[in-house]
């Protein structure tokens, strides 16, 4: 039997533990059958049809057993893997109750968890297996899944912090700390960091990589721990690569062979006189994930988004104009991005190169197992190849990329801040992280995880320190800067990805555009001058 099939059989069994007992169910139905469209997955369809993500299990036991008496439906062999066209079975609530035993008296606190990464299967599947244990470890505390994209993240979390609600336990992007910070929308931890145990002859924080752990603070309080650590570098289809007579063991290095590169590995494969593949995809729709597929070419040219006292913007540099241009032309003069960029987000660029669509992108340990699960049939773990991010010819810049890094917190509103600090600490665990890397392909925060505590006497995970992708990811963090750290980010990226946009399309041309959201951030920035302190003309 293999794997996934003793894996699934397991949640049939845990589902008692796992299921909420506070969710409220349909309204009462009939099985029926069901044809997956675009963007199904089986925890959605559990939860529109039985009230329950966590019910899938049942989906796929009636739907295997159909069958096995009707070939016309699927045969689903992978919860996560389901595909447009195929014919499942929905079972009744009464159906999907008969597969689970009776569920065991509710946990004396529910703590609400919410995550965007709730919403990508493998995540999904790695994050419920992992509460199973969290609740056999701790019988007093069940978890309730909050289901939200990475998006309405930002959004939703702040307006119903802003109401007295919200999850006790919540995941953020890096650049959204800070803001949630200063509104005073989280709940400080210091007090349970300074009452663990110390580890590796230091505190409970030594294993943590100092520069995250700065984030995490606000005057000395903590409010926050590291999640994810990882920096941005250069995924390319070694397939694609060779089919366009490249080497696939000498990516590009610079932005000049990168143009060279994307031009010939965009091209007609199939001979009918259209190009289907382009060199390079990238993201152009105002989305969260702009930012850290345009800051690598930023910073890569040498430039940065502000000046150091972050009073204003530094785009006006010479080496800001250039990378900017750089980056508009791509789509507009050498034409080696697929039309209709400014809709694309990072799901439909992840689409596009597991349809091999493009050849290369911008992105980081996530990349392999998501492009994987949508296209199975690609192999990402071996048609993928990882490199740095080019850089400018004849320039070797501090920093030639950004680093990506996200947190794990506590809301203010929380009833049970002593169980959600327990979930917070289980979340960030040596052995959590691990099963994240294995899972997810995500590097950690932690050193005794992703190395950097060898002087200590201590070594990183085997498997990710083995990975030929988390190589290249881990060497990267050495040239990689995090963007700035303030409040207004948010206004200011979105500036930027507007410029973008903008140049795309050809509404404004790239100095036109970039000048607007120079004078844009400008103003934005007004707080931090004082009276009479004036930026210098675009």
């Amino acid at each position: 039997m293999n794997k996934k099939l003793l894996n699934l059989l397991l949640v049939i069994v845990m589902l008692a533990v796992l299921v909420p007992t506070t969710l409220a169910a349909p309204p009462s139905q009939e099985g029926q059958d069901y044809v997956v469209v675009a963007d199904d997955w089986l925890s959605k369809l559990a939860d529109k049809y039985l009230g329950n993500p966590m019910a899938y299990p049942a989906i796929v036991e009636y739907t295997n057993q159909k069958h096995a008496e009707d070939a016309s439906y699927a045969e689903i062999t992978n919860p996560d893997l389901i595909e447009v066209g195929w014919k499942i079975y929905i079972p009744s609530a009464e159906e999907a109750a008969a597969l689970v035993p009776a569920p065991p008296p509710a946990a004396a606190v529910t703590l609400l968890f919410s995550d965007w990464h709730l919403t990508e299967p493998h995540w999904e599947a790695a994050l419920i297996e992992a509460f199973g244990i969290f609740e056999a470890e701790h019988p007093n505390i069940g978890i309730e899944l909050d289901y939200v994209s990475y998006a309405d993240k930002e959004t939703k979390y702040a307006t119903e912090i802003e109401a007295g609600l919200g999850p006790d336990v919540f995941h953020l992007h890096g650049y959204s700390l800070k803001s949630f910070i200063e509104k005073g929308y989280l709940y400080e931890i210091t007090p349970f960091i300074e009452a663990e145990e110390g580890v590796y002859g230091g505190d409970f924080l030594t294993p943590w990589f100092p520069q995250t752990l700065e984030l995490m603070q606000d005057e000395g309080k903590y409010y926050a721990i590291p999640g994810d650590f990882m920096s941005m570098v250069l995924f390319y289809n070694k397939n694609l690569f060779e089919e366009a007579g490249l080497d696939p063991n000498k990516p590009p290095s610079t932005w000049d062979e990168f143009v060279e590169y994307a031009t010939a590995l965009t091209r007609d494969r199939d001979g009918d006189g259209q190009i289907d593949t382009w060199g390079f995809g990238t993201i152009g729709a105002i989305d969260p994930g702009f930012e850290l597929r345009a800051t690598p070419i930023l910073f890569s040219h040498g430039g940065d988004y502000l000046t150091a006292d972050n009073k204003c913007s530094a785009l006006n540099s010479a080496e800001a104009k250039e990378s900017f241009k750089f980056f508009v032309e791509l789509v507009t003069v050498h034409e080696v991005i697929p039309p209709g960029v400014t809709a694309q987000n990072p799901g439909t660029v992840r689409q596009q190169m597991a349809n091999e669509q493009i050849a290369m992108l911008l992105g980081s340990g996530w990349t392999p197992p998501i492009v994987d699960g949508i296209n199975p049939d690609l192999n990402a773990p071996e048609a993928l190849g990882a490199a740095p991010v080019p850089v400018k010819a004849g320039l070797e810049p501090e920093f030639s990329t950004t680093a990506w890094i996200s947190a794990w917190m506590v809301n203010r509103n929380t009833e049970h801040p002593e169980e959600a600090w327990e979930l917070v600490k289980f979340i960030t665990s040596k052995s959590s992280e691990e099963k994240w890397f294995s899972d997810a392909r995500v590097l950690s925060s932690r050193r005794d995880v992703s190395g950097g505590l060898e002087a200590q006497g201590v070594e990183g995970y085997d498997e990710l320190l083995g990975d030929k992708f988390a190589k290249v990811i881990a060497a990267e963090l050495a040239h990689a800067k995090f963007v700035p750290q303030l409040k207004e980010w948010p206004q200011i990226i979105e500036a930027v990805n507007t410029a973008a946009q903008e140049g795309f399309t050809g509404a404004k041309s790239p100095e036109q555009a970039l000048e607007d959201a120079y004078n844009q951030i400008n103003e934005i920035l007004s707080v931090y001058r004082a009276a009479g302190e004036v930026c210098p003309a675009f």
